[in-house]
């Protein structure tokens, strides 16, 4: 039986959720704040995105979206492009190794493999700035929005996790 037209398109935009939520996160991580320490309390959301999604939902969030998602972080932070999307990739990579393991386990050993795999992105990405700078960069900064990452993942986790159970289909229900 061949699907209209709209059931085409609902299912096509529910397959592009993950790559519009995490997109979402990003530009709300580059909104300015006048908060105190909000310079370096700055969560890296697209991190975080772009490890749920690849750990949990694959089918829908691949290197493309990751790509994606890295040209518009460089674009948005003024750094040179590719520097994020190497970082990205890295994560991308790292997370599909550990999907295997992380995927059967509570959501704690989702947290703590997220975390070391934060530290060694952080590690990266501070690395590729030292390169490109040509200059050994100072650690506080790195380090806070390291832990700012790291406290933070569970709620965007959280919110992930709703987002999926209620707009995104299963894999059984798309095969029906």
């Amino acid at each position: 039986m061949k699907d209209s037209l709209a059931d085409t398109l609902i299912l096509l935009f529910r397959n592009l959720i993950p790559f519009f939520i995490t997109l979402f996160f990003v530009l709300v991580g580059f909104v300015p704040t006048h908060l105190p320490l909000s310079h370096f309390l700055r969560p890296d959301f697209a991190l975080i995105c772009i490890y749920f999604w690849v750990l949990y939902r694959l089918d829908l969030f691949g290197i493309v979206s990751t790509i994606l998602i890295g040209v518009v972080v460089d674009s948005l932070s003024g750094l040179p492009l590719g520097m994020n999307i190497c970082v990205f990739l890295f994560v991308y990579l790292l997370t599909i190794t550990l999907a295997g393991y992380v995927n059967t386990k509570p959501f704690v050993s989702s947290w703590l493999c997220f975390s070391l795999i934060a530290f060694l992105a952080f590690v990266l990405k501070w690395f590729l700035f030292c390169v490109y700078f040509r200059t050994l960069l100072t650690l506080p900064h790195i380090f806070m929005t390291y832990v700012s990452t790291i406290l933070i993942y569970p709620l965007i986790a959280r919110l992930n996790m709703f987002i999926q159970n209620r707009y995104i289909k299963t894999r059984g229900d798309i095969d029906e």
